[in-house]
């Protein structure tokens, strides 16, 4: 079934009007050509599309309500990782590790007054470098720990 700029699949109808209509004419396409299935010449015209776009510099999503307001509302996160022998805090973004700590204990301990000086949150690694528990200390969220 050819799709049109006024009659096209659910999925594209957030896509931005340039991205849509790309994705219209290539799943139009993929379905002559090729005889796809209707999912796959979707989803195939839309990544296309979006790549398409990028290629461009075009917006390839539109922004979504939700999207905008769920923005980051707190400080630089902290990280106690394994470091050499010893354990270390790093800063969310920086490469180096801001204090080294003999145990893990006392990283742990120095990590948490920080991520709640910044309202931030904090991750703690196992020694294998698997995340072993995370922390937020965002005033605007409900704490989230994992174990």
């Amino acid at each position: 079934m050819p799709w049109t700029k006024s009659d096209y699949p659910d999925s594209m109808k957030n896509l931005p009007e340039a991205v849509r209509d790309k994705a219209i004419d290539i799943a139009n396409a993929l379905l002559e050509e090729k005889h796809m299935d209707d999912g796959i010449a979707i989803a195939t015209a839309i990544s296309r599309a979006k790549d398409w776009a990028a290629n461009r510099d075009l917006e390839t999503e539109r922004p979504d309500a939700s999207e905008i307001t769920d923005v980051k509302q707190h400080g630089e996160d902290r990280y106690v990782v394994p470091h050499e022998k010893e354990w270390a805090i790093k800063v969310e973004g920086e490469a180096k590790v801001e204090k080294v700590f003999h145990t893990k204990k006392d990283a742990v301990r120095q990590a948490r007054r920080e991520a709640r000086s910044v309202n931030g949150s904090l991750t703690i690694q196992q020694k294998n470098g698997k995340v072993e528990k995370r922390i937020s200390y965002n005033p605007r969220k409900t704490a989230v720990k994992q174990s």
